[in-house]
C-alpha cells in the first residue's frame, strides 16, 4: 500500500472532517473512496465506449443511416 500526502486548507479540512464524522469514517477513507469511484467510473466509461463501437460495427457504421428493422432485431 502506498502513502500519499495531501495538503488542504483549514476550512476544507474542517468540512471534510465533519463530513467524515457524520459518516462514521475518516478523511483518509473519504479520499480513498473518492479515488476508487473515480477510477471505476473511468473503467465503466471505457467499457461503454467499446460497446458503442461494437454496436456501430453491426450496422456498417454509416453515420446518419438508420439500421433496418432486421438489422436492429437481429439475434447474435
Amino acid at each position: 500500500m502506498k502513502n500519499v500526502t495531501v495538503t488542504l486548507d483549514d476550512a476544507l479540512y474542517e468540512q471534510s472532517s465533519a463530513l467524515a464524522a457524520q459518516r462514521k469514517t475518516t478523511v483518509t477513507e473519504l479520499v480513498r473512496d473518492y479515488l476508487r469511484d473515480l477510477s471505476e467510473q473511468d473503467v465503466r466509461r471505457e467499457q461503454a465506449r467499446r460497446e458503442i463501437l461494437e454496436m456501430i460495427g453491426t450496422f456498417g457504421g454509416e453515420v446518419g443511416r438508420m439500421p433496418s428493422r432486421e438489422e436492429r432485431n437481429a439475434r447474435r
